[in-house]
């Protein structure tokens, strides 16, 4: 689901390949993979994977995905690494787009909705390594103590009325009634959010990879192959990735908006394989998860005010997302208990 359009062009990815890289082109093939733009270039002989990050992203983020790479190939959690230019740089630039080179990793991948539920187990053991091996590893936090503390549920709310008066304007687009709902909805979650904030009191924080689910992973039949696209990577809490992942990841939670609370608990249990996990961090899951997403307009913005080729799809994405906050917050107390009896 791309946020942007792309300034690219077979034309242009050949000049830039050439002159950046050194590389022939001979063909590229869009892909349908996560918010940049995203293609398979063919030299003849070989495939690269080619990004085109969204303007949210700077040069140093790319710089630091990288050197991440890099520091994994050590482990055994299996990634992709980036390829220098010619300059002996990470990253290039066209029309104020940032772009950069991967590997390309030959495999099964999946999208948002379609992971087969007998490869979760394999999703949730890869998380918990991947945390194993960035436990000392430094990377910026997110959801930070001071982030929390700013947090202002008025503030919250006047960025949902100002979404709901541009809405009411455009009275005959087909999803306004529902896109009015959900962020009066989102309103009154902000408000309960207020006391939501001591759940994140004494929970682990750990580099992650940011954007971690079914979609971001390459699979050999039942083995992982890769884990890719770490643009997102930073320090959060790990309650905030595992559940996101999981819900993001089971098709029964995509197709139905509702949690397996059953199913989550294995997931769990898997990841637990490999890293540790608190009673704080048990009790504190489906409320960060709330938190986190009582904050984000992401999709409603998008479609409302912007050209993103993809806005019809990112507002589906919105309304799964507010569905999920209804339904997580109402099993949330049943959730942690749950979760408590793993430990």
């Amino acid at each position: 689901m791309a946020l942007e359009k792309s300034v690219l062009t077979d034309t242009v990815i050949s000049d830039l390949l050439m002159k950046h890289y050194g590389i022939h082109f001979a063909s590229a093939l869009k892909l349908e993979l996560g918010t940049a733009n995203c293609y398979r270039v063919f030299d003849g002989k070989k495939y690269y994977f080619l990004k085109e990050l969204q303007s949210s992203f700077s040069e140093n983020d790319i710089i630091r995905e990288a050197k991440l790479l890099e520091f994994l190939s050590l482990s055994d959690i299996p990634t992709t690494c980036f390829y220098k230019t010619i300059q002996n740089e990470y990253v290039i630039k066209h029309e104020n787009h940032l772009i950069c080179l991967e590997e390309y990793i030959e495999g099964q991948a999946y999208n948002y909705d379609n992971l087969p539920c007998h490869l979760l187990p394999q999703v949730a053991r890869m998380l918990g390594k991947l945390h194993y091996a960035l436990r000392n590893y430094f990377l910026p936090i997110d959801m930070s103590d001071a982030w929390i503390n700013s947090f202002s549920s008025q503030k919250v709310i006047a960025e949902y009325d100002a979404l709901i008066e541009i809405a009411k304007n455009k009275i005959n687009d087909k999803y306004i009634t529902q896109i009015i709902e959900d962020l009066e909805c989102k309103k009154q979650l902000a408000v309960r959010c207020e006391r939501y904030k001591k759940y994140y009191n004494g929970i682990t924080y750990c580099a992650t990879h940011g954007d971690y689910q079914g979609c971001q992973i390459i699979f050999d039949e039942e083995k992982v192959k890769a884990i890719i696209d770490f643009s997102s990577a930073s320090t959060l809490p790990v309650t905030w990735e595992i559940m996101r992942s999981y819900v993001q990841s089971s098709e029964y939670c995509r197709s139905n908006a509702k949690i397996d609370i059953d199913g989550f608990c294995d997931y769990v249990c898997e990841y637990m394989k490999y890293s540790k996990l608190t009673k704080a961090d048990m009790i504190s899951m489906p409320y960060v998860y709330l938190f986190q997403l009582a904050c984000s307009k992401y999709g409603y913005p998008q479609y409302l005010s912007t050209d993103s080729p993809d806005k019809d799809k990112l507002l589906q994405f919105a309304f799964w997302r507010t569905q999920m906050c209804r339904e997580v917050e109402q099993m949330a107390e049943t959730i942690s208990k749950e979760l408590l009896k793993l430990l």
